[in-house]
Formats: structure tokens, sequence, C-alpha cells
């Protein structure tokens, strides 16, 4: 008989994040979870057994207001040092009871002022009452394996956390609110139906009467560009998360810094009129229109003999090569004398031609009929257009409409789950097990994509990149 589950063990959902949960060390983890720094409030978070938060509270609060907190509720507390008992600072302390809290254990934060030694002092503090160092990601890894939340969730707490733009918020708080998972969620329930009648098909051939079972290539089909879709969404999804990789790039003197600065809004770069000042790549990074991009300026282009200026210019070859769009800057004066130019004619490329303050009216015209973007950037004219362009060729339509994925993780997870169902198209009704066998491996790609079940050398990687208060 066929095996119809998608993990390697035959346990359901709730069955296996319980055994996990169980599993889950009781020890007491500490750590500062509010921005490093000073400010109005500073946030110190406790999570563990409730046995081991009671003995903790009872030790640097007093066991008279440990018994008093009330669930969920900010209550005013002397925080003390267990060894001399030294008030540490005066604050609000609130506890969250498991499994009802953001780790499924019992949560404590200590809302204090927002002064680092107050921090650290606090942290000290708790530490010497039982607690140890959470180590990055602890907090987000044992909600995940409570059950409290999806890998995928997990991975939109960090994007939210790093998120550089508006449209990276919004991307990300889809995947927090459950978008991805019930989208998941609601393919593998197809493929469970898909598993069951193949196991028909071979196990009772005779049983089933005419239109039963079998084999149901047009649905699996459907998921099979369902799937697909979602993959090519992980390049925006990348870019609108990392910030897409905007280079600006062209030959010497065409006006490139003077372009940088003046999209920046600041002097970033060092403008001259000496050919080869620019020697190394200068980058920042700006929100537009609710997407993040990653501004390069670049060096000059040219037969150059200085090593330097040489280097220079194999950077930007290199930026140029590995960028998500390539503005390619040309003085607009040099581009009417050189007619036919079409170097910025390339699908990866955006032109731009400056000077176009020195330039009439005529001129600029016949640039952009050639489709050149003219701007001139010392007064501001045409940058508006030419931001605008930017973010459309970088976010594709993307911001907030429609589901991404945005980390590789996601990607390669989904790729081996639409390379399975292909593979049970391919040889379909006519070899059931095979087809079979291609549905089981992309249910459980299905299953690693949510955390159903997934290697702890990939929670390693995802989570040591978080925060160590998250």
């Amino acid at each position: 008989m066929l095996c119809l589950c998608f993990g390697g063990v035959v346990v359901s959902s709730p069955e296996r994040l319980l055994s996990q949960a169980q599993s889950l060390t009781d020890d007491l983890i500490v750590a500062v979870s509010s921005p490093p720094g000073r400010g109005a409030i500073g946030i110190v978070r406790v999570s563990g057994s409730p046995d081991a938060v009671s003995s903790l509270l009872h030790k640097v609060v007093g066991e008279r207001v440990a018994a008093n907190l009330q669930p969920r509720r900010l209550q005013l507390v002397a925080l003390k040092s267990p060894e001399d008992g030294a008030v540490v600072d005066r604050g609000l302390v609130a506890r969250f009871p498991g499994p009802n809290s953001y780790t499924g254990q019992d949560v404590v934060e200590f809302h204090l002022h927002g002064n680092p030694v107050i921090l650290r002092l606090a942290t000290l503090a708790l530490l010497a009452g039982g607690a140890r160092a959470a180590s990055p990601g602890e907090f987000t890894r044992r909600a995940v394996t409570s059950g409290r939340m999806s890998l995928v969730q997990a991975e939109a707490v960090d994007a939210l956390v790093r998120a550089e733009s508006e449209g990276a918020v919004r991307a990300a708080h889809r995947h927090l609110g459950g978008e991805l998972a019930t989208r998941v969620g609601a393919w593998r329930d197809r493929l469970l139906e898909v598993a069951a009648a193949l196991e028909a098909s071979v196990d009772f051939p005779d049983e089933l009467h005419e239109g039963e079972g079998g084999w149901d290539g047009a649905d699996l089909g459907l998921l099979q560009a369902d799937m697909a879709s979602l993959v090519e969404s992980y390049e925006a999804g990348r870019r609108l998360m990392e910030g897409a990789r905007v280079v600006l790039a062209g030959p010497v003197n065409a006006g490139k810094s003077t372009l940088f600065n003046s999209l920046l809004g600041h002097g970033r770069a060092i403008v001259s009129d000496r050919p080869g000042t620019t020697r190394d790549v200068v980058s920042e990074t700006l929100s537009w229109g609710g997407a993040a991009l990653r501004l390069e300026d670049t060096a000059g282009l040219r037969g150059a003999e200085d090593p330097v200026e040489i280097e220079g210019i194999e950077r930007s070859e290199e930026a140029t090569r590995q960028a998500d769009l390539v503005v390619w800057v040309m003085d607009g004066r040099q581009l009417l004398k050189r007619a036919g130019d079409d170097s910025g004619n390339r699908e990866d490329r955006l032109p731009v031609a400056t000077h176009g303050d020195l330039l009439t009216s005529d001129e600029r015209a016949k640039l952009e009929q050639a489709g050149w973007t003219v701007v001139a950037a010392p007064s501001g004219a045409g940058l508006s257009a030419l931001r605008d362009q930017l973010v459309r060729a970088v976010e594709g339509g993307s911001l907030g409409s429609s589901l991404l994925l945005h980390t590789e993780r996601q990607r390669a997870a989904l790729e081996t789950a639409l390379s399975g169902v292909s593979e049970a198209i391919g040889v379909g009704a006519e070899e059931p097990v095979l087809a079979a066998l291609g549905v089981r491996a992309a249910g459980r790609a299905l299953d690693e994509l949510c955390g159903e079940w997934t290697d702890e050398g990939v929670l390693d990687t995802l989570f040591e990149r978080f925060c160590i208060g998250k």
C-alpha cells in the first residue's frame, strides 16, 4: 500500500508539534528586546516554564509582588538584584502565561527606562536570578517549536524587523497573517486527494466504478501552474525585501555622480569635471514610492592606464553584472553627436541622457523619441519622472498587489514541490506508482516550506540572523 504521509514519520501535525513542545528545555532565557541606544522605554524579555518564571520573579520583585501579578496587565514594580537587593530600576512588568504567549511558554516583559546602562544591569540581575542569555532568534524559535507560529511566519517576523520600505512591510504582513501558509495548505489538501485516488487505483483497481478514483491530470495541471506562478514571484519579493540594486553606469564625465547626488538629495559622491574622479562604487539605500533601492554610483568606463582607475572600472563592470537594473547614463550633448548610439537600448538598461538644461527643446524631444529619459540634475528637471520609472522597473507592479516569496529557502522548497508535481504529470495515469512518488515528494516539500518537517540546520541558519531579543 502506498504511504500517504508527506513527512518522514506517520504522525499528525498536532502530535508532532506537541512532541517537540514537550522536548523544549525549561531553562529561562533573557534578552533586551528593544533597539540599542537610548530611548524613553527599554524592554527586557524572559521566557521559560511557569515554575522557573515564578522562581525568578520571587527573586527580582519579591514573593508578595510576584504572587499578585495579574496576567497580561502592566503593573509597577521595583526590579532588584537578587544578589544584594539593590534596586536596579522601577518600571512596569507584565506576565503572559503560556501557551497563549509569544513563545508558547510563560513570558515576562520588564518595561524600564530606556538607558542602556539600566538595561544591562537589569539583564545581569535576571541572569543572577537563574536565567541565561538567549541566543539570536531564540524567542521566535521557541514560538515555532511550540506551534505558536509557522516557519514562514517566523521568516515574516525577521522581514518586518529588517524592512526598509512600506512595500516590504506590507509583503511581510501578508506572510505573518498566514496567507502563504493558507495557500500552501490548500495545495497540500489537493495533493492528498490525488494521492488517495492513485492509491485506490493501485490497491483496489477492480473495486472502482467508472468515474471513481483514478487520475485527475487537469486538476494537477492547475496546481502546477499555480505553484509556478508563485516560484516566479521570488525575484520581485527578494528585491522588495532586500532593496533592488540599481547601478548608474556609463562613460566618464557623463554626469553619473551629479545624478547620483541629485537622486539622493545630498552630496554623497565627489563631483568633478576631471575624468576618472570616481574610483570606487559608492552606494546608499533609499525608499521611493514604497520600494527600497540600493543606488550605486560607479567609475566611468573608458580605456585607462592608471592601475587605480583600472581597478575602479573593473569594480564598475562587476557591479553592472550583478545589478537588478542598470541606469545607463550618457551626456545628451554627446549622444546628439553620435547618431544611432544604441548603447542604452537593452532590456536590462534604463537609458538616461544628462545635461538636458544645455539642450534645446527640439534636441530633448529627439532624444526622448529615441527612448532616452532626459534630465538636468542640477535643476532637478526630469528627476521626478526618472524616480517613477525606477520604481516601476524594480518592483514590476508587485507592491502589495500579490503574494510574493521573499527567501531563498521558500523558493527552493517550492521548486522541489513543483518538480514533484511535474514528474507526476509526466508519467500520468499509465504509471500510478511513479506518479504517487512524485506527489509524495511534492507534499513533503510543502511540509518543509511551512516548517512541518525541517532540518535543524535550516532552523539554525534562519534564526542566527535574528536580533537577540526576538
